[in-house]
């Protein structure tokens, strides 16, 4: 960060900080547990599956917002900062990072303000939706541009341009289907729609990795696909295969699994789609460099 902006930074500290300044506030009126979790019953309504101590609550906000924090303050420091101009970059990354802090805190905030009658339960709802549409057009703003530039200033494309174009539309689609399934809860199956979307994206990505030129932001990137093209080529031909299948599978499967196990499906499938090409990518880099 250069001289003299430092200060920038206290907004976003104060941001984090609040939750539990406001705990601190109204310590004697909280109750032993308060509501940290909410899922979406059988007929479509909101109910708490989730209780946690006010402190532990905080404390939990707090280590999710210093790990945000931390990842988009060092993404300037990334390989493919040169390749991006500083002066878009910085600012955006800026202010994508102070609402989803802002939103992140905002969340305990109310749930003590209820808890501890100074906020009737629902009353906030109205900016709950304006916070949660304002983040994701945000968030959508950052992808958009963040595509746009990579794509342009990239001497080598890692793509050709439509299929550059559909993973840059999916990314938006899977980014912004959660919050817009959350504000439609009550007239669609959020968690299972959730699923299969990010499933459906997985298989669209598959059947065009296999065609990704090296490049430093897009595909399989791990440290032995970036040292040797014959195995980024060969590593990215197994990973589109395993990305197809484990998707196309997944996403079928969630038609028959029930709420809890959708979630096994989604997580089944990427770590299995993305853990094998990275095993294969170190395997077939030692044996081409004859390495033992």
């Amino acid at each position: 960060m250069k001289a003299g902006k430092w200060w920038q930074e206290i907004p976003l500290l104060g941001i984090m900080l609040c939750p539990a300044l406001v705990y601190y506030w109204l310590k004697p009126l909280l109750p032993a547990l308060i509501p940290s979790h909410y899922t979406i019953s059988a007929n479509g309504e909101w109910v708490v599956d989730g209780q946690m101590s006010p402190a532990m609550d905080i404390t939990v906000t707090l280590v999710v917002s210093l790990f945000i924090y931390l990842i988009l303050t060092l993404a300037v420091l990334l390989p493919y900062r040169n390749q991006l101009p500083q002066a878009w970059l910085k600012p955006m990354l800026y202010w994508l990072k102070a609402g989803m802090l802002l939103l992140i805190s905002a969340i305990p905030v109310y749930q003590m303000l209820v808890s501890a009658g100074k906020l009737t339960g629902g009353a906030a709802t109205v900016w709950a939706y304006i916070g949660g549409i304002g983040m994701v057009v945000l968030l959508n703003i950052f992808i958009y541009r963040m595509y746009d530039l990579m794509y342009k200033r990239s001497e080598s494309k890692p793509l050709g341009r439509t299929s550059y174009v559909i993973i840059w539309a999916g990314t938006h689609v899977v980014v912004s289907i959660g919050p817009f399934c959350l504000l439609l809860a009550q007239h669609l199956n959020a968690d299972r729609m959730i699923v299969q979307m990010i499933l459906l994206f997985i298989t669209i990505c598959g059947n065009l990795l296999y065609s990704v030129r090296p490049n430093p932001y897009l595909g399989i990137r791990t440290p032995w696909t970036l040292k040797n093209d014959t195995v980024w080529r060969e590593t990215h031909r197994l990973g589109g295969v395993m990305m197809f299948i484990m998707g196309a599978t997944g996403f079928i499967a969630t038609f028959f699994a029930d709420r809890q196990q959708v979630h096994f499906v989604l997580v089944t499938s990427l770590l299995t789609a993305t853990f094998i090409p990275m095993v294969y990518s170190y395997i077939r880099y030692r044996k081409l460099t004859h390495q033992p």
